[in-house]
């Protein structure tokens, strides 16, 4: 799985990616002693892909099939039929709803155009519903100039300028874009990045990133998304070492509580455990210890959230089934690395 973009600018200063990581409280659990690994065999069979689907149903999770297909579709047929038929395999077992077929469509993925992303949307469509009848297939959608304030641009002009510079750097994911992809029918799941700025930069723009979250919900709802697809938020809230920020109920409240009352269904939260720049990234602190952001997400599980998360088989705090069934306190759905690279 690629890493999760966290903040994207959309101005001249910020339109490179920028990545931030998630903020939070102290461990409240700090004292709680690590969980030593077992290094127990992934399954007899030695298929840790199939292990850790077979794994998380059995753990009550709705289990989702993540590859990157966009990568095989590039790299040509022979590469991308292999990848659709690992998927097949993984998908028919029991507890598999669907599949995510792209992250962060059309973002720096060499799909640079809407009729280059269209034709990925097509073929993968066609060959999934083919291999794999009855799975909804879910997509990673960025949209950059949801982040700049659409509703405010008349009366501001730095949400107008954004606005532009959005468009011209990404013209594969404007609105009107996004709209046509929707409209075609061939993706049933949207996990939707608004491409939020710095709480600085809206700082500046006298409002804050509540303020943003919420008119980006408010623009994608006034197209018709939500009436097209199942949209769904999406955040990256994992973080290197331990939890250790001063406040992360602002972090909380607008990337899981703000999208959720607009009425995304769920939101993504990446992710479990990965590598990433040299440093091991996580949700919980290291050997399962719980900390502030894990109790938020509990909170909102509990008050009846639907959560996602990632896993990948090649990359536990423990073993499948320790970890997976820690997991399971926090999300709903889980997102399982299909191993096609």
């Amino acid at each position: 799985m690629r890493r999760r973009t966290i903040v994207i600018g959309a101005t001249a200063a910020t339109a490179a990616a920028g990545i931030a990581l998630a903020v939070g409280l102290r461990p409240e659990s700090a004292h709680q002693p690590p969980v030593v690994p077992s290094h127990r065999p992934i399954d007899a069979s030695g298929n840790r892909y199939e292990a850790a689907v077979a794994t998380a149903h059995q753990q009550g999770l709705t289990v989702w099939i993540e590859s990157d297909l966009v990568k095989r579709w590039l790299a040509g047929p022979e590469s991308f039929r292999a990848a659709v038929s690992t998927i097949a395999k993984l998908a028919a077992q029991p507890g598999v709803e669907g599949i995510k077929i792209a992250d962060e469509l059309g973002y720096r993925d060499k799909l640079d155009s809407a009729e280059k992303v269209q034709q990925f949307l097509d073929a993968a469509s066609e060959a999934l519903h083919t291999a794999t009848p009855g799975k909804r297939l879910l997509i990673d959608l960025l949209v950059p100039e949801l982040g700049c304030l659409p509703g405010h641009g008349p009366s501001l002009r730095a949400a107008t300028t954004c606005a532009g510079q959005a468009r011209g750097q990404y013209p594969q994911l404007t609105l009107e874009a996004v709209d046509g992809y929707l409209r075609s029918r061939r993706i049933d799941v949207v996990d939707l990045s608004t491409g939020l700025m710095t709480p600085k930069t809206y700082g500046d723009w006298g409002v804050d990133q509540a303020t943003a979250q919420r008119a980006a919900w408010t623009e994608a709802k006034r197209r018709g998304w939500d009436k097209l697809t199942t949209l769904h938020a999406r955040k990256a809230l994992a973080h290197p070492g331990t939890y250790h920020e001063p406040d992360t109920g602002p972090t909380l409240t607008t990337y899981l509580d703000i999208p959720r009352e607009q009425g995304a269904a769920a939101v993504d939260v990446w992710t479990w455990r990965q590598q990433y720049q040299g440093d091991t990234y996580r949700l919980l602190d290291p050997g399962l210890r719980s900390n502030a952001l894990w109790e938020g997400l509990l909170q909102r599980r509990n008050a009846g959230a639907r959560l996602f998360t990632h896993l990948s088989p090649s990359s536990l705090e423990v073993d499948l089934h320790t970890d997976l069934a820690m997991l399971a306190k926090v999300f709903t759905d889980l997102f399982v690395a299909a191993g096609t690279g």
